[in-house]
């Protein structure tokens, strides 16, 4: 292996780690929530802002930062999420109460805009044509590792020492991620700006902050009107982006793309249909079951570790066979099991929630790397930073939408309950919630099977 090869395996490296670094700290948390429900005294609807204050800058950003980084190179994007991100870390594990949580849990949002806006793109230009599906899937597997070691090391960091403990093992994580890229990763052509579509930035961003933000109120007639403001600011802003030669996002990428656009909604629909089952399952074990923190982690390590497993084999397999389908059946699988649970929790066991995990886990690894190949493969060089951005805007509008109707089910289905206590009386909310999502899984699995049956070249 030359030097060449051994600077694009480091670049690939640092990019899983900040890949790592979400999932880890978003599976840490769904442990750590009722402990940090007690601590701030949060009634059960609460607990989903500390997520969801993550993911609205993230949805609203990730795309703006894509497009940045076709005019400014993705390493000076990459290291300066990697900074904020450390920053924001160490700030939350300071916050004395839930205002200061969620604000520095907004500026780890918008550090992973950097970093997941260009991290597709930084991987697509560093490896070999035909071993992109591989080095996607390998990607994929950090995810995972991350999901599945959060829970565990989130559970052992919240019982032994506190759930600030996770923030700071994060921080040092991200330094570790900013040293890889900033020596490993070809220095960037001399950045510019001409051509970028600076009044489309000022107004996509509102536009997203408004309607992602509006969703996180729900149920409320003021988060509706928030959401009506920004869907009437996104619509200005598709007027405006189809008059433009050099438009922040061409809409015709959804419009004429027919792989791109089945490829970038299914994997929205897909996200919102499993982001949550990490929490869902976290109050299962912890309010119903009776479960310690620990002790959850350690039951929640099942789905992941099955992610992980089975990621490098759905990237390899998605290089030789039609990834739509690929990802088609992983959904179809990932809906089945989200029904069942829906149907059986209330007579679960801890064995039962370890088995439906393995099938969830098998399923999500078989849609979700797949469904990154057929997007990224969908364009050419020039419009892989954006591509990026947006692929990582339709994950995370996804995810943000799986947080907000899962508080919405708790808020409906079980109530304010009492504040710092997250019990029984929210086994209705987790049931709906898994009957839901698997109405998504499957629409996703619809949406990816009619997106092509063609290999990625």
């Amino acid at each position: 292996m030359d030097q060449l090869e051994r600077r694009q395996y480091w670049s690939q490296a640092a990019v899983g780690l900040a890949s790592f670094l979400t999932p880890f700290l978003n599976g840490a948390l769904a442990v750590a929530m009722p402990s940090i429900g007690r601590e701030f005294s949060l009634y059960p609807h609460q607990l989903p802002l500390v997520v969801l204050a993550h993911l609205v800058p993230a949805a609203a950003f990730m795309a703006i930062f894509g497009r940045l980084s076709d005019h400014l190179g993705n390493k000076r994007i990459f290291l300066c999420g990697s900074v904020l991100f450390i920053c924001a870390s160490v700030t939350a594990t300071l916050a004395p109460n839930l205002p200061a949580l969620l604000a520095a849990r907004a500026m780890q949002g918008l550090a992973d805009s950097m970093t997941f806006g260009v991290g597709a793109a930084i991987l697509m230009d560093s490896a070999a044509s035909e071993r992109r599906g591989r080095a996607l899937g390998l990607n994929l597997m950090f995810v995972y590792v991350g999901l599945a070691l959060g829970p565990l090391v989130g559970g052992i960091l919240t019982a032994s020492v506190s759930w600030r403990a996770i923030f700071v093992l994060c921080a040092l994580i991200g330094a570790g991620a900013c040293t890889l890229i900033a020596r490993n990763r070809p220095p960037d052509a001399p950045g510019h700006m001409a051509g970028f579509d600076w009044t489309g930035a000022v107004t996509y961003v509102p536009a997203m902050l408004a309607l992602v933000g509006g969703l996180a109120t729900q149920p409320s007639l003021w988060g509706l009107g928030v959401m009506a403001a920004g869907a009437l600011l996104g619509a200005r802003f598709v007027r405006m982006q189809a008059r433009l030669k050099s438009p922040l996002i061409a809409p015709q990428l959804f419009t004429d793309n027919h792989r791109f656009s089945h490829a970038a909604f299914a994997g929205a629909f897909g996200y919102t249909a499993a982001f949550s089952t990490s929490l869902l399952l976290s109050i299962t074990l912890q309010g119903v079951l009776g479960l310690s923190p620990g002790a959850a982690g350690v039951f929640l390590l099942v789905q992941p570790a099955t992610q992980a497993l089975l990621s490098p084999l759905a990237g390899t397999l998605s290089d030789r066979i039609a990834p739509t389908r690929l990802s088609a059946l992983g959904l179809g699988v990932l809906g089945l099991g989200l029904w069942a649970l829906a149907a059986w929790s209330e007579g679960l066991t801890t064995a039962g929630v370890a088995g439906f995990q393995i099938v969830l886990g098998a399923g999500f690894a078989f849609f979700a790397s797949p469904n990154i190949h057929a997007l990224m493969g969908s364009v050419d060089t020039t419009r892989r930073g954006v591509a990026s951005g947006l692929l990582a805007t339709m994950r995370t509008s996804g995810m943000s939408l799986s947080m907000a109707l899962t508080g919405v089910m708790l808020a409906l289905f079980s109530g304010d309950g009492a504040a710092g206590r997250v019990g029984a009386e929210a086994l209705p909310a987790v049931r709906a919630a898994f009957a839901l999502f698997g109405c998504f899984a499957m629409l996703a699995a619809w949406i990816s099977f009619r997106g092509g049956r063609d290999k990625i070249a």
